[in-house]
């Protein structure tokens, strides 16, 4: 298996989101796979290898081998792109219905992602390169709605960053990226991501440096928001990364974040632990606290906890469930908020992703009243080529 990635690596371009749970594969570092290091965003050329020789079903293999299905799943099929060059599409999405089986219920058919990206390298060891990414956001609906409203931006930068490896083991990045903090995971709707400002749409211009040995990786990321947005909204500040492998998949490690903007200082500080068992299986979890201070008002201080179990069933179908924590202020009176969810993730061939959840929200506070639960049930087809 080994020679044939190596063989496959050298003309597979892609792109995909971050998989922490691919620990369970034995892969524990995101460099392994992805031209960004902490993940997200293009595959690099041994990550696109990787998942059509391992990872993706054979739900379209046939009767090729694992080799064959890699040399035919290029950007354009066989064809070979130069060495300075790895284009990509992405494309998500999303059905969501509340309250199955209600039959009142709005469902929205909401597209996630419709993203272009590019890769261009400088030397055929892609020690100097530069990624970019396009998507389109449609215009949400409530905004659409206004009269004379300011028209929303649809086309944006998702992240354009030059990355330099300078000596052996420290990587460079400079530009527009995801800030570096925690699990980076897909559900961008998560506690432990939309919560602490870590969505989707949350990137910022950034010089970050990324020291990797093979037990441990160290980062620090010196941001300066976004610089297409509003520059008293521009959260600037720094964050920090430690991940350190006390056996094989297996990775524990901390974070912790400091920013500010003209309105409200923010602080963010935790732990987690990606463990890998049997053969494509995964536990992860992520426990911290959240300090935000605005110049009006009083400061809080919350937590919260986001925790996934997935089992592979078989190449390329996996079940899982995942619990999330989240109380923005730890007084009296502030209500704490539950989801627990359960689903399947599939990715039938190299291509594709399939994922089904059925979501429960919870609200709990310190009265004896009873809060009303929620449910809802979360579709995404993701295309990549």
């Amino acid at each position: 298996m080994p020679h044939i990635l190596i063989f496959l690596a050298l003309f597979m371009p892609w792109s995909a989101s971050a998989y922490p749970e691919f620990i369970g594969y034995k892969y524990a570092s995101c460099l392994t796979c992805h031209f960004n290091g902490h993940g997200n965003g293009p595959l690099n050329d041994y990550g696109r290898a990787l998942w059509a020789a391992e990872i993706g079903g054979r739900a379209f293999a046939f009767g090729r081998t694992d080799e064959e299905l890699g040399q035919a799943s290029g950007f354009l099929g066989s064809v070979q792109f130069p060495f300075w060059i790895r284009p990509g599409l992405k494309g998500r999405q999303l059905v969501m219905k509340p309250n199955p089986p209600s039959s009142g219920a709005y469902t929205r058919n909401i597209t996630m992602q419709a993203d272009a990206n590019l890769a261009i390298f400088f030397d055929r060891n892609q020690k100097y390169g530069f990624i970019g990414s396009i998507g389109y956001v449609p215009e949400p609906q409530r905004y659409a709605n206004i009269q004379g409203g300011k028209k929303i931006e649809e086309m944006i930068s998702r992240e354009h960053y030059v990355r330099v490896l300078y000596g052996e083991n420290l990587w460079l990045y400079a530009g527009m990226l995801d800030k570096v903090y925690g699990i980076r995971h897909v559900n961008h709707t998560a506690f432990n991501r939309a919560k602490l400002g870590f969505g989707q749409n949350d990137q910022a211009h950034s010089f970050i440096a990324h020291y990797i040995q093979p037990k441990y990786e160290f980062t620090v990321d010196l941001f300066m928001g976004n610089l297409f947005q509003d520059a008293k909204l521009r959260q600037k500040g720094v964050s920090t990364l430690y991940e350190y492998e006390p056996a094989e998949a297996w990775r524990i490690g901390g974070s912790a974040l400091y920013s500010f903007n003209d309105y409200i200082k923010n602080g963010r500080v935790g732990v987690f632990n990606r463990y890998g068992f049997g053969d494509g299986s995964a536990l992860l979890g992520e426990l911290g606290l959240i300090h935000d201070d605005p110049k009006v008002g009083d400061a809080k201080l919350g937590y919260y906890f986001y925790g996934q179990a997935i089992q592979k069933l078989y190449r390329g179908y996996h079940v899982f469930v995942v619990g999330q924590l989240y109380k923005d202020d730890m007084k009296a009176g502030r209500p704490d908020l539950l989801r627990t969810g359960a689903g399947l993730l599939i990715f039938p061939a190299s291509r594709f992703e399939w994922r089904v959840e059925l979501e429960n929200g919870r609200q709990f506070t310190d009265s004896a009243e009873v809060q009303r639960e929620s449910w809802i049930i979360l579709t995404q087809l993701h295309v990549s080529l």
